[in-house]
């Protein structure tokens, strides 16, 4: 404690301030300079009283007073437990809190450590009785008033909802805000159409976050009003089902869960919306009612429907208590034969179908050199897709880094721990796309390496369990389409999996 003057002891006085937004605090005189003024300026009518002003400036600019999650406030209460503070001389009692249980807690810590509390324009302090009831009037109507004006913005919301403008809250994939106005983002445009189109198709849930996980896209990505990067994140299940339930994709908003129109641009049509909301609710239904039994299966998530693009999947019927399993078209199964009519198809009839029909590849001049060219095609298209991704990451990198120097030159820490995070994971997906694109630019196989892997290939495959069988599969094709008018299939091989064939890694499961 400082030396007495004139017989008193010196108070030492911290000031704090606080105004609950942004807005004007970058002028050169703003409502923060104006209140530590009028602090100042009544401390130094109390000197004769051994007031002395603490040169620590206390200020939370664009922090609520509902709650105490403020840095400047947090620093405060440090400083006051360290017992650095004798007085806290606030402008008005709201500004150090606004919430009546919040505030008795700060009271509470305020004579634990017997520090007194003052607020200027309401002439009181905490030291007599009557200045600490006038105090719990005072903060009983702060609060009574942050509750009305809660209640008017929550109306202005209501409605401007109902008018389709967009309030503010957490961006969304697919629009950046310019004016607080929602306008699409080309790049996650095409991100979020891929989305609904690979759900649209018969892709899982789980399947669609392992693709664009690896695909290297993330959760929105946005600077926060203070500069601080948020977002960003892999996806998850919930965070996909969150995208496929959003009406704001077709120009709509919701609000009480009522939709209204909205004023931005939709980026995928109502039909496609609506029958997605169709499928996610079948396929919970589906969910519930599944057999736990599930029946094992070759092509299981790599054979599709050539007639409306729909996956096919595993059907069965009993006849005199014996079952007889097919393949059949997930939308003709949800919706009927008459949006799609491919005819179903015996499972062991496809699985041999698909075997013997890779293996006439060996046989076939025609079918190797088709093969070939195909393999060499989607090799070419997946090298450029992964330089597009490398430059996206390098960017994304860049900025990480900018930011984490920024953090660590202010001394924030925390924040700049968690954009390390953000860099480390980067770098990781970076190193591994490098890799990959080294690994197909390295390949250059031909009709001996094909023929080579193709007859190590199958004199296994009658070794392997038809989940082991599927893994390869899936491993080997991007897609195999039946069509049962011509009873033919084409493939899409996937030129990471012919990889993977000619380096053995497939025949792990053999072993």
């Amino acid at each position: 404690m400082d030396a007495l003057i004139n017989g008193e002891k010196q108070i030492r006085c911290a000031i704090y301030t606080r105004k609950s937004t942004e807005e004007g605090l970058e002028q050169e005189y703003n409502t923060l300079d104006a209140q530590r003024d009028s602090c100042e300026a009544y401390i130094q009518s109390q000197i004769s009283r051994g007031w002395k002003i603490l040169p620590t400036h206390y200020d939370d600019g664009g922090f609520t007073g509902a709650n105490t999650e403020r840095p400047a406030y947090n620093r405060l209460i440090a400083d006051i437990k360290a017992n650095l503070v004798d007085m806290v001389v606030v402008y008005k009692v709201d500004r150090l809190s606004r919430s009546l249980g919040d505030f008795a807690n700060i009271m509470v810590l305020f004579e634990k450590h017997q520090v007194g509390f003052v607020s200027v324009t309401q002439y009181f302090d905490t030291s007599s009785s009557i200045g600490r009831m006038t105090l719990n009037i005072l903060i009983t109507f702060a609060q009574f008033e942050r509750e009305m004006i809660s209640e008017r913005i929550r109306d202005k919301i209501s409605r401007s909802r109902q008018k389709g403008k967009y309030m503010g809250g957490q961006p969304v994939l697919g629009y950046n805000v310019i004016d607080k106005k929602l306008i699409i983002n080309k790049d996650e445009k095409y991100q979020i159409q891929q989305i609904f189109d690979f759900y649209l198709n018969g892709k899982s849930i789980s399947s669609i976050v392992k693709t664009i996980n690896e695909y290297g896209w993330t959760t929105k990505q946005w600077k926060t009003k203070r500069g601080k990067l948020s977002g960003g994140k892999i996806f998850n299940k919930q965070i996909l089902y969150t995208i496929l339930k959003n009406p704001i994709y077709i120009g709509k908003v919701r609000y009480h869960g009522q939709e209204f129109e909205g004023e931005h641009d939709g980026i995928i049509s109502e039909e496609v919306f609506n029958n997605v909301q169709i499928l996610l609710k079948n396929n919970r239904i589906n969910q519930k009612n599944t057999d736990h039994t599930r029946i094992p299966s070759m092509l299981r998530g790599v054979l599709y429907c050539s007639s409306c693009g729909s996956r096919m999947v595993i059907s069965y019927t009993k006849k005199k208590n014996k079952k007889y399993i097919y393949y059949t078209c997930l939308n003709a199964i949800k919706n009927g034969r008459s949006v799609c009519k491919n005819k179903s198809i015996p499972s062991h009839k496809m699985d041999k179908f698909v075997v013997q029909h890779i293996q006439k590849i060996t046989t076939n001049p025609t079918f190797l050199t088709q093969f070939i060219d195909e393999y060499e095609k989607q090799r070419d298209v997946e090298i450029e897709n992964i330089s597009t991704e490398i430059n996206g990451f390098t960017l994304k990198l860049a900025s990480y880094q900018i930011e984490r120097d920024r953090l660590l030159q202010v001394g924030d820490q925390l924040n700049a721990n968690e954009i390390m995070e953000h860099i480390r994971k980067s770098s990781h997906r970076l190193e591994f796309l490098q890799s990959k694109k080294i690994a197909l630019e390295s390949s250059n196989l031909n009709a001996g390496d094909i023929t080579v892997i193709l007859n190590k290939f199958f004199p296994i495959w009658d070794q392997l369990k038809i989940d082991e069988q599927n893994a390869v599969l899936d491993k080997l094709f991007e897609q195999i389409f039946w069509d049962s008018d011509a009873e033919s299939i084409d493939f899409n091989f996937s030129p990471m999996g012919i990889q993977l064939l000619q380096n053995n890694k497939c025949y792990n499961y053999a072993n």
